[in-house]
């Protein structure tokens, strides 16, 4: 019998109880993730919105607390899932550290600002209360063995790209910014190229030139989500091209091969198309929790990467 950990998770939305439910082909939520993954008692939601939270109650079979004080007055609890809206991260976060947790799993952003980022780290070092990051693309094997093949210099040098994404830079660009941090290298500075406000008024979408400490740069282009949901990017290696396609459901890889009709010259082609596990991030991202409590295992996004995520995307912001 695994050693079990009680969680409680805040906010009753979507990503935290009703993209998915227990029969569920695809694991999406963080209540369904706990759920399936042994180790972990789901405690409840709590939510400010007594009909949401006691519907995501209802469908998960677990309790419903109109505060934090309800539920940790009558419960011993050991992790908070924050899945509230962006602006109330930073309050949620610094609430629950007030109270005896062993770890929390953040939706990302970590916070509005880098001001408040900074006090959140400060506090969870201060109490040394652990914190996972939501960046899901880290929890997905391919991409995993995409990194360990860049790091180790099988595709050669890293020559340039190009990503689309939309809904925000902090919302939703961070999620690119952080899987080209996790794949190429750090940062290291950007032009920027234009914006447009498509969906939240302090939070644009950006379109930039983005340069990497290690060479080569990358061209990230905002389509504004009003037209449709667009997550891809494109990656060209001296020996590869690899393209991310399906909001990351689908890598496709080309090689370096002979022209097949000039003599002499290169082309790419396509030389394998497979499907990845997204689909089942929030469930290997949950496994890291358990191994991390249980094990010591290292976490796969901790609280300094999603703040040098927001740092950039904070700089992006000002320069506009």
């Amino acid at each position: 019998m695994k050693k079990q950990y009680n969680v409680l998770i805040v906010g009753a939305g979507n990503i935290g109880a009703f993209f998915d439910t227990k029969s569920s082909k695809n694991i999406l939520t963080h209540a369904n993730a706990f759920y399936r993954t042994e180790g972990f008692n789901l405690l409840g939601f709590v939510d400010v919105s007594e009909n949401k939270g006691k519907r995501a109650a209802t469908l998960w079979d677990v309790k419903y607390f109109s505060t934090l004080e309800d539920a940790f007055n009558t419960n011993e609890i050991d992790v908070v899932s924050v899945c509230v809206p962006d602006d109330y991260h930073y309050d949620i976060l610094k609430k629950v550290s007030n109270f005896p947790i062993k770890l929390v799993f953040a939706e990302k952003p970590l916070a509005k600002n880098l001001d408040q980022a900074s006090e959140i780290i400060r506090i969870y070092g201060e109490k040394n209360i652990r914190c996972l990051v939501n960046y899901s693309r880290r929890f997905v094997n391919e991409f995993n063995i995409l990194r360990k093949n860049i790091l180790e210099g099988q595709y050669g040098n890293f020559v340039c790209g190009n990503g689309y994404y939309g809904k925000g830079i902090l919302h939703n660009g961070s999620h690119l910014i952080d899987l080209l941090r996790y794949l190429i290298s750090e940062i290291k500075d950007f032009k920027i190229l234009s914006h447009s406000f498509d969906f939240y008024d302090d939070d644009p979408s950006v379109s930039a030139i983005l340069n990497f400490e290690n060479g080569g740069n990358f061209v990230m282009q905002n389509v504004p989500c009003s037209n449709y949901t667009i997550f891809e990017m494109e990656l060209l290696f001296q020996y590869k091209r690899i393209k991310i396609v399906d909001s990351g459901f689908k890598i496709e890889i080309y090689d370096v091969l002979d022209s097949e009709v000039f003599a002499g010259y290169k082309n790419l082609y396509k030389v394998k198309e497979y499907e990845t596990e997204l689909n089942k991030a929030m469930l290997n991202s949950v496994i890291n929790i358990y191994n991390n409590l249980n094990n010591d295992e290292e976490l796969k996004c901790t609280l300094e990467d999603g703040y040098k995520d927001m740092s950039i995307c904070e700089k992006l912001k000002v320069e506009i």
